[in-house]
């Protein structure tokens, strides 16, 4: 994973799930509090997250 994760923005969990990154939940970055808009907050590893590509095929955040 050679991108930043920015706070706020959405990623797909697991490569599938829509998820929104809310916190750093440790030092060294590498796990994070992400929401699952209108269900529940979990606290996953960094390399379960990975950028959304829009249809263009260019990543859709950053």
């Amino acid at each position: 994973m050679n991108f930043e994760i920015e706070l706020g923005q959405h990623y797909l969990l697991d490569g599938k799930t829509d998820v929104i990154a809310l916190k750093v939940v440790n030092r060294s970055k590498t796990v994070y509090n992400v929401e699952i808009p209108g269900k529940s907050i979990l606290s996953v590893e960094r390399e379960r997250l990975s950028k959304i590509v829009a249809e263009t095929g260019a990543p859709r955040n950053g």
